[in-house]
């Protein structure tokens, strides 16, 4: 047999191993992305309630300027440079403070106008405001800075679904598959704890908060809260459902609608000692869920804020915290 064939087929292994090398050391995709082939390739594009976003490369310097996407920031191992807090607080809640390994992020005011000349002096290459209230303008000034991601289109300001929000942003810091798993091992969590508890899925309750101008403000499934408790399975009030139009974040029930209160379970979130005035409303005392004890008075600093969030890092520590305080109201139901 001829050696030629064989010396024609060792030179074209050879010329292929080469031309691997070749890839490999010249012009190929850096470590990170040879290390994750199926999640954070870029370019990234996501839709949203204000058009597309295209997220060119991966995000390094990340603004967080909706009220809670600080938290799945945090659980997808990204720290922002700046974060817009919930409330009077210095930074994240104490459920995801340990994830900054130290770093201290801008804080923006909780209130007013988000200040456009910091966000721009900051450099971001990214910024997050899913859970936040951004209407076309604001969208485009943003965008003029970075490219920035809003709540999806369909869903009301400050009421995207903690599933939704992990995964948009998940995919803009490209790290989809990591987000999916903490959507699966949150919602497992949920469902552990619901299944542990049966009496939740037959009960009714609402988290409440005080009008201090009389009356009060039942969340609905529009808010963190009230997903909160619909997640467990338990129910807003028949007469605080039929109030419920869909497009709002509580029902404004006034004074001589109390009754409308009435439930298995009721949590109250105490703003500034507010809650005390309860003793004095003699229609909130004439409900029996007041008569058998079964409201639970949260303070709003930290526990009321907590359930606010409701993300992949805060309901783990409210069902190991908040859900149990349910379950024993529940329990002689």
């Amino acid at each position: 047999m001829s050696p030629f064939p064989l010396r024609r087929r060792a030179a074209a292994l050879l010329g292929a191993l080469a031309a691997l090398l070749l890839v490999a050391g010249c012009g190929g995709p850096g470590t990170d992305e040879v290390q994750q082939p199926a999640d954070g390739a870029f370019p990234v594009t996501i839709q949203h309630s204000q058009g597309t976003t295209e997220i060119p490369k991966r995000p390094e310097r990340v603004i967080a300027l909706g009220y809670t996407d600080v938290d799945p920031l945090l659980a997808l191992d990204v720290i922002p440079v700046a974060m817009r807090p919930w409330g009077p607080t210095d930074g994240p809640g104490s459920w995801a403070k340990d994830r900054l390994r130290g770093a201290k992020p801008y804080l923006f005011a909780t209130q007013g106008d988000v200040d456009l000349e910091k966000v721009a002096s900051l450099q971001p290459d990214l910024i997050v405001a899913v859970n936040a209230a951004v209407d076309e303008s604001l969208y485009q000034r943003l965008s003029a800075v970075a490219p920035t991601i809003v709540r999806p289109e369909g869903v009301p300001d400050y009421g995207t679904p903690w599933q939704d929000a992990t995964r948009i942003i998940g995919k803009a810091v490209g790290k989809s598959e990591q987000a999916e798993k903490l959507v699966t091992d949150t919602q497992a969590r949920i469902d552990q704890v619901a299944a542990q508890h049966p009496e939740f899925a037959k009960a009714t309750g609402a988290v409440v908060l005080i009008n201090p101008q009389g009356g009060y403000w039942p969340y609905t499934r529009n808010d963190a809260r009230g997903q909160f408790m619909d997640g467990l399975g338990i129910k807003l009030p028949a007469g605080v459902q039929q109030l419920d139009d869909g497009k709002r974040f509580y029902v404004d029930l006034s004074p001589e609608k109390t009754s409308l209160l009435e439930s298995d379970v009721l949590v109250v979130i105490d703003q500034k000692g507010n809650s005390q005035g309860l003793a004095n409303d003699p229609l909130f005392q004439r409900l029996e869920v007041t008569k058998r004890g079964d409201v639970i008075i949260l303070p709003h600093m930290e526990a009321g804020i907590e359930l606010a969030h409701n993300t992949v890092l805060s309901i783990p520590h409210s069902l190991d915290t908040i859900a149990p305080m349910i379950a024993e109201k529940l329990a002689d139901n």
